[in-house]
């Protein structure tokens, strides 16, 4: 049997944890042992608890001090008889790596999930990734183009595209005169909120309906700079704020257009999700949303900060029903065809293998 270790720094909300959790539950269905281990031990999201628990997935919280975290779980890595370390992020990534300077035939295999660092993280994450761990899963070709470049080894990159649960697709509602925008979000600066914004202003000038609402949702320490933003755009009656509401799908199948305007990313959790609820998509062309939003397809693909182009391209998804109708439609084709949890299962089961069969580091393979 398979003995995994599933390892973050906690399971808050996010979308590192999310795919940890994803893997972890497929894992768990196909009889591999699996323990999920959170170095912050009290630091979990209830909905990610509810998800572990429904799913009966061993889970351990570390506590004490950091030597004390690491001799726990240098113990259960042992005791455990565990093969393989999946890490996901910067601490995880550089703890995993440690462990396998004790535990010489563990398979470590670290997880990047953006094409942009800090450069004080770059750099750790490049001589972890170079030095310490076997492999590296990138889910996005974007920052293994951008890393390799920057001093990356190449051999030992695997890139493996996020996966999502696919739900039965579902009839749009009618709009009844009223269309709904959301974008779904942490609320910090890389997301842009100050274009999304002036892009849905510029938008509500042209009244081609007679009510057009935008819903925020998400948490994150720039709120007060959004509703602030919001009261200056003169915006109130139009936008609605949504604070970590419990039922994002529920919310997305309400809604008629996604809008995503970040600066950058890795592979986007929220626009997919958008896309499995039949959504057509507004993006910005960062990170790998080319794969996920097929310009003219099932959404566009917009320059960063271009408010003008953005409010055009949403106009014309607002004033053509059809055309949003048939972009949902492909939405979600691409989601099913292409991001299954059975393709992100099958992909890691092929690095597995290749790493065992090869000792540990492996040769640059990638996947989509």
């Amino acid at each position: 049997m398979l003995s995994i270790v599933v390892f973050c720094k906690t399971f808050l909300k996010g979308g590192a944890e999310k795919q940890a959790l994803i893997i972890s539950g497929l894992l768990k269905e196909k009889d591999a042992h699996v323990i999920l281990v959170i170095w912050s031990g009290d630091k979990i999201d209830p909905a990610n608890l509810s998800y572990i628990k429904k799913n009966s997935i061993e889970y351990v919280g570390l506590k004490g001090n950091p030597l004390s975290k690491f001799i726990h779980l240098l113990k259960l890595v042992r005791s455990e008889k565990i093969s393989i370390v999946l890490s996901y992020l910067t601490l995880a990534n550089f703890v995993s790596g440690i462990l396998k300077v004790f535990q010489k035939d563990l398979i470590t295999i670290g997880g990047i999930r953006t094409d942009k660092f800090p450069y004080y993280k770059f750099i750790f994450e490049k001589l972890v990734h170079n030095y310490l761990n076997d492999a590296t899963v990138f889910n996005n070709y974007s920052a293994q183009t951008k890393f390799v470049k920057k001093g990356f080894r190449q051999d030992k990159i695997h890139v493996i595209h996020n996966a999502i649960e696919i739900p039965e697709a579902v009839q749009k509602r009618q709009s009844e005169g009223e269309l709904r925008i959301i974008t779904v979000a942490r609320f910090v600066a890389p997301k842009d909120f100050h274009t999304a914004l002036s892009s849905f202003k510029h938008l509500t000038e042209k009244k081609r309906v007679e009510k057009i609402r935008y819903y925020i949702a998400g948490w994150g320490p720039m709120e007060s700079e959004i509703r602030t933003l919001v009261r200056e755009l003169d915006l109130k009656n139009e936008v609605e704020i949504l604070i970590n509401p419990p039922d994002i799908t529920g919310i997305l199948k309400s809604c008629d257009i996604y809008l995503s305007t970040s600066l950058f990313e890795g592979l986007s959790n929220s626009i997919m999700e958008a896309m499995a609820a039949g959504l057509p998509v507004v993006a910005t062309n960062v990170g790998d949303n080319k794969y996920l939003v097929r310009d003219s397809f099932n959404g566009f693909l917009v320059p960063c900060g271009d408010i003008r182009l953005i409010a055009e391209k949403l106009e014309h998804l607002v004033s053509l029903e059809d055309i949003r109708k048939e972009f949902g439609k492909n939405s979600y084709s691409i989601i099913t065809e292409e991001f299954s949890e059975e393709k992100l299962l099958k992909h890691y089961f092929s690095l597995f293998s290749e790493l065992a069969d090869s000792g540990g580091e492996k040769r640059t393979k990638s996947h989509k």
